[in-house]
């Protein structure tokens, strides 16, 4: 189906641009949008041996966001292999094609802390790995985003000065030994070190609840070691020195 108002006889609407509410990967939110171009594909894909047909589609639109203006591809996509069922008022089962939306360039994740860009300025390649364990967050990719913590917390010891050769395990305890973690910290580490070994090596499939868990305790170790810590160290130069105790004079 095409996007954008139905368009009318008369003559004032035939110039109005077609608008279609969609989801704005800037704002971050449903928004009224131009459509400034749509393109309908239709596929069918069919199996003669097995006698098994799937049939199909794909709306490609180019929009701008009347809110912030921002211009975005969307691409959305149907077939009849997917199906919503509903019952009707009176009991009758009702149904439509569900719809997959992904729009380019694509949202900035919800998950991300906000001190995120602050890590780039200390180490560009811990950023970059912990920007794609976020997108493998954000699409579900569960298995990933385990893996992804894993080489985040290695690649943070090794910008912390602990020798990249090291056993996980010699990491951990030298982060311990060196002040940065405490004990129960150095415990939970080591699980998000076991988890990602796990969906590496093993096939362990976390689910969200997990992944949750394992990110916060990463996004804790991260933002005081490398945020939090810098920030209070430097605030030392501004600290006025304890004053020096006076010497009491001797009496005769």
């Amino acid at each position: 189906m095409p996007l954008g108002d139905s368009m009318t006889d008369d003559a004032s609407a035939k110039d109005k641009p077609k608008t279609a509410r969609e989801h704005c990967p800037e704002c971050n939110a449903e928004r009224v949008c131009d459509v400034h171009g749509h393109v309908y594909v239709p596929w069918h894909w069919e199996d003669k041996q097995n006698g098994y047909s799937m049939n199909g589609g794909v709306d490609h639109s180019l929009l701008q966001c009347r809110g912030c203006e921002t211009v975005f591809y969307l691409h959305d996509s149907w077939n009849d292999e997917d199906l919503n069922y509903w019952y009707g008022p009176n009991g009758e089962t009702q149904g439509e094609y569900a719809r997959t939306k992904i729009t380019y360039p694509k949202p900035e994740s919800a998950a991300k802390p906000v001190w995120l860009d602050a890590i780039g300025k200390i180490d560009s390649q811990l950023q970059a790995i912990l920007n794609e364990m976020y997108v493998a967050r954000d699409n579900e990719a569960y298995i990933l985003t385990a893996v992804g913590l894993r080489t985040a917390l290695d690649r943070g010891t090794e910008v912390l000065g602990i020798d990249p050769a090291k056993t996980f395990a010699e990491k951990l305890s030298d982060l311990q030994n060196g002040g940065w973690i405490g004990a129960t910290e150095h415990d939970i580490l080591e699980v998000i070190t076991d988890a990602g070994n796990a969906a590496a090596h093993r096939g362990w499939a976390p689910d969200s609840k997990d992944i949750d868990q394992l990110l916060y305790a990463m996004e804790v170790f991260l933002q005081r070691a490398f945020i939090v810590g810098k920030k209070a160290l430097s605030i030392k130069s501004t600290i006025p020195p304890k004053p020096k105790r006076q010497k009491v004079a001797k009496t005769s």
